[in-house]
């Protein structure tokens, strides 16, 4: 299995998408936004467009060759998308988000409220691997490329991890607690986690 990483082009984008969409089926803070698996798988397409879309514009987008393996990194300064920067994708926000926006913005708010704000960081906002391609080392080597990417630019990376599964993984890499957290009405338990210092 090949393990090299390239920044992903505008012409990568769909299949980066359909990569995330079989990868975070059934993600526990997904699951919380839309809990009806059909619905929600019917409607990531139209929540990662936009993601991935505005990730390759203003942050850095790593994929595998066949892009089996994915994922997603934002610097300082372009941590949070400003509202223009999403301004070509309001028809698929709309479409993803005409049901399960009051979670969403739940999360977000929650979520930004416990991010640090007293160093810079990378942002790894989404890593994803198709199931079909689990357990064949494209996950960690995708990871491990963006984390030499950020250790080359001297920036520490930070991770919001909502799946107990992935834990165990990030701690492996070399990730540390720095919080933890529930998102509020009945919302995920998350571990803010940071790689290297600040």
């Amino acid at each position: 299995m090949q393990t090299t990483m390239s920044r992903a082009e505008a012409r990568d984008a769909d299949a980066m998408v359909r990569s995330f969409c079989e990868a975070f089926a059934d993600d526990p803070g997904l699951a919380w936004i839309w809990p009806d698996r059909a619905d929600r798988i019917a409607r990531l397409p139209f929540f990662f467009e936009p993601i991935v879309g505005g990730t390759m514009l203003q942050g850095l987008a790593l994929r595998s060759e066949a892009s089996d393996a994915v994922s997603l990194w934002r610097q300082p300064g372009r941590i949070h998308p400003e509202p223009h920067e999403m301004a070509p994708w309001r028809t698929a926000m709309a479409r993803a988000f005409s049901a399960g926006a009051e979670h969403s913005q739940l999360m977000g708010a929650t979520l930004r409220a416990h991010q640090p704000a007293d160093f810079d960081w990378w942002y790894l906002q989404f890593i994803g691997v198709r199931p079909a391609a689990q357990g064949t080392g494209l996950g960690g080597a995708i990871v491990r490329s963006g984390l030499a990417l950020a250790q080359a630019a001297g920036m520490p990376v930070y991770v919001e991890v909502m799946n107990p599964d992935n834990f165990g993984y990030y701690r492996h890499v070399g990730f540390q607690v720095i919080d933890e957290f529930d998102i509020p009405d009945g919302g995920p338990h998350v571990w803010g986690m940071l790689w290297g210092q600040p």
